[in-house]
């Protein structure tokens, strides 16, 4: 079997001319500064522990749940939590949401102050994730802050 290695070289360069041209296209046309949905950004803070300061575990997502009247099936967590993101429609529905995962962020909180006290060197640790928390607080009250400019739209 002889290989023309002319054609092979020429279809090489077509194919690298076309990725060269759609990189550069997406260079010019693409924004990618795109804004997270409200879903996608609780997702991200709220599932990483080194963005919000605390662990939810799959039990306090479905636990969060029932408290806003959603049960939701035991899964990966960042299908539990879209789940019930998908099931608020209104700013007090997302109040609602907000309360539950504050008061089982509270519980958690109650933990890292215990320790704290226990253990006296490590406070300043639990003091940053308390922070953490509390900028991810934040973004939820933007959030809700949001739906409230959203609804006043309707």
């Amino acid at each position: 079997m002889d290989i023309n290695f002319d054609d092979l070289k020429k279809e090489f360069d077509a194919l690298k001319s076309a990725q060269d041209f759609k990189e550069e296209a997406c260079e010019i046309g693409c924004d990618e500064g795109e804004e997270l949905g409200f879903i996608e950004t609780i997702q991200k803070y709220m599932l990483a522990p080194a963005n919000c300061g605390v662990y939810f575990s799959r039990l306090d997502i479905k636990v969060i749940g029932l408290l806003i009247g959603e049960d939701v099936q035991v899964r990966e967590r960042k299908r539990m939590l879209r789940d019930i993101l998908r099931s608020i429609t209104n700013q007090e529905e997302f109040g609602a949401f907000m309360e539950a995962v504050e008061e089982t962020a509270n519980q958690k909180i109650a933990v890292y102050d215990e320790l704290g006290r226990h253990f006296p060197h490590s406070k300043e640790i639990f003091d940053e994730k308390k922070e953490k928390f509390e900028g991810f607080e934040k973004i939820l009250r933007n959030i809700y802050n949001d739906f409230q400019g959203v609804e006043n739209l309707l």
